[in-house]
């Protein structure tokens, strides 16, 4: 199978120098995989960057199995054509409906692989910048950076891990003047969002209908924003300003958000409107009884008023980006999905600094829905009126050199900048961690009792969520019922079993019984994935005295890496004794049993080849 795109004018491949993980992966958007590409010509040359987003071609939609291709074909890329003459909307560069013999392994969906007979490929510009939800967490307030890892790749690192030292720098940069100066950067924002939306929505007449963070790009030079993935987005009319969706009416009761979308949107962005109807008994959440997927300017309005509501509390309870990867919406439904929460937005939990105006600005766009709502002054209509109220909200807001709002001045002080942190990290703590472990425990018990293979990249998902969600004192015991059921299940573990323990005990605060735990997982590897869980294991930190960590690391020097040989087999001759690692040690054996590492080991060694080769026969199968 190949790993080349054939286009019209170029070719395309996966760009594998991009990425925290070096595989070219970007994020999963509402319908596609994202990868960053290289497009260049069939005549060689220059290589461009471009986006290369891989969507279903048959998928499920409002309960009905719909051709996405020839959906995309008559209808998003008529969209994105029409809006082409805006800079600060994403380009389409090309679309390949076949993939031909293209095939790439990804293990961010459950298929375990993109080729042709599931996917086509829209190609886009590349936009050099952040994602919004980036932007804010990442570049500006610091609460998630990157470390590298000994194996050249990266792992994230949210505000929750950062050291003692670290949070404390944190604080001290949550300062009045440091607060004012974001509020500045998210009014111009809001502003720029509107301009892009009214040429959208006010002369294209198209609803997006999946406004969010990710949807956002923010451009590296300038910082001009530029809005992406249209997947979801609706023609209106001037005479008709409303697009209708049948949705199938789902139960509230069941947590099946990864599965069965309840809204159009996004979950936690879109508006009440936007949600299906309840069926089986279940209660629709919100108060609104108007009718359902009718959708209109005000969801769209209402989808971004969430959004600059996330980007200013910085929650990261309706952004997934942080959060872990369980199913979110029994979260929602214990916590958010009514209108006291979900409705009606406010800033009352973040810093006074925050201008009033700009409080009364979100509470307006997310306001809760009446049956008059697209009618009444007390919404937004048009994103026109919208940008006057912004503008006119940043002409009063304080400055750093013009401090004229006494009040905000006033009860910055009064509350104090720890103050005001320690309240928005102990509400997240304290509601989404009492909610968070109790789903996630019930979702593993449930699924463990009737687990078959091909249950595991949702096995996988569960049981990273319950380590993390652990209490301090039921971490230890969640890990061994985590790794008992694991081990016991098949007797030996594959590379992707490994690789999921290896993620959890990166998970865990504290690395207790590290030692024993690696031996655990090199004791049941399968004896065909050693290369593979070596890799896994050399990510995590070196315990003390630790057979299976120095074999694995052996392992994967001598046929990974390919380095350190004459250590590999010192490593071989300290352990060649350890009956219940055989398998790890006939593993180091064969792979250092070829000419040219044997003759490595008699350079560093003084050894002759008869005695290198009688050591690795003396060596029990």
């Amino acid at each position: 199978m190949g790993r080349t795109i054939t286009g019209n004018s170029y070719k395309y491949i996966i760009d594998e120098s991009y990425g925290v993980n070096k595989d070219g992966f970007i994020a999963i958007g509402t319908e596609s995989i994202v990868y960053k590409g290289l497009k260049v010509k069939y005549s060689g040359g220059l290589q461009f960057s471009c986006v290369l987003k891989f969507k279903p071609k048959i998928q499920v939609m409002d309960g009905k199995k719909v051709d996405r291709l020839e959906l995309f074909k008559t209808q998003e890329w008529k969209i994105f054509e029409d809006l082409r003459e805006c800079r600060s909307v994403v380009h389409i560069d090309d679309v390949v409906d076949d993939l031909v013999d293209f095939s790439l392994p990804c293990p961010y969906i459950y298929e375990g692989v993109i080729d042709a007979s599931s996917y086509f490929c829209v190609i886009e510009e590349f936009i050099d910048g952040w994602n919004l939800d980036e932007f804010c967490q990442e570049e500006y307030w610091k609460l998630r950076k990157y470390e590298p890892l000994d194996n050249g790749l990266k792992k994230a690192v949210g505000y929750q891990e950062y050291s003692a030292a670290e949070k404390a720098a944190i604080s001290a940069s949550y300062n009045y003047e440091n607060q004012l100066k974001y509020q500045n950067q998210v009014l111009l924002f809001m502003i720029n969002l509107c301009e892009i939306m009214e040429f959208v929505t006010e002369q294209k007449n198209i609803l997006h209908l999946d406004i969010k963070p990710e949807n956002i790009m923010v451009t590296r030079h300038g910082k001009e924003l530029v809005l992406i993935d249209f997947g979801r987005s609706k023609r209106v009319t001037v005479a008709d300003r409303f697009a209708r969706v049948d949705f199938m009416p789902v139960d509230y009761n069941k947590g099946e958000s990864q599965e069965k979308q309840y809204e159009y949107g996004a979950l936690g962005y879109a508006a009440p409107e936007c949600f299906c109807e309840a069926t089986e008994g279940s209660d629709f959440p919100f108060a609104y009884s108007g009718e359902l997927g009718r959708m209109s300017v005000e969801s769209d309005i209402f989808s971004f008023g969430a959004t600059f509501w996330e980007c200013l509390n910085m929650f990261e309870l309706v952004t997934r980006s942080n959060a872990p990867k369980f199913d979110v919406y029994d979260f929602y439904k214990d916590n958010f999905l009514n209108d006291a929460a979900y409705c009606n937005r406010d800033l009352s939990l973040t810093a006074a600094a925050y201008h009033q105006k700009l409080e009364k600005i979100i509470k307006k766009c997310t306001r809760e829905r009446s049956d008059d709502f697209t009618t009444s002054d007390k919404y937004y209509h048009s994103y026109k009126d919208l940008r006057k109220d912004i503008e006119l909200a940043k002409d009063s807001a304080p400055t750093i050199l013009k401090e004229e709002d006494v009040k905000v001045r006033t009860a910055f002080h009064l509350c104090g900048i720890m103050a005001s942190l320690a309240v928005v990290f102990l509400i997240i703590n304290a509601v989404y961690y009492s909610q968070a472990y109790r789903i996630a425990k019930n979702k593993w018990d449930n699924l463990t009792a009737t687990y078959n293979e091909t249950q595991f990249s949702r096995l996988s998902e569960i049981a990273k969520d319950y380590i993390s969600f652990a209490p301090a004192d039921r971490v230890d015991d969640t890990y061994n019922k985590i790794v008992s059921f694991t081990y016991q299940e098949n007797g030996s573990i594959s590379d992707y079993e490994a690789a999921m323990i290896v993620d959890i005990l990166t998970q865990m605060d504290e690395y207790n019984n590290l030692s024993e735990r690696i031996d655990e997982i090199m004791l049941h590897a399968d004896a065909s994935s050693f290369k593979a869980i070596s890799s896994e294991i050399v990510t995590l930190d070196a315990p003390e005295e630790c057979i299976g960590y120095e074999l694995a690391t052996a392992i994967y020097n001598v046929e990974v890496s390919k380095t350190k040989v004459s250590e590999a087999y010192g490593t071989l001759q300290k352990h060649k004794d350890k009956a219940d690692f055989h398998n790890a040690i006939n593993k180091l054996k064969n792979v250092l049993d070829n000419d040219e590492y044997i003759a490595l080991i008699m350079e560093s060694t003084g050894q002759t080849r008869q005695e290198v080769l009688e050591f690795f026969n003396s060596i029990v199968k």
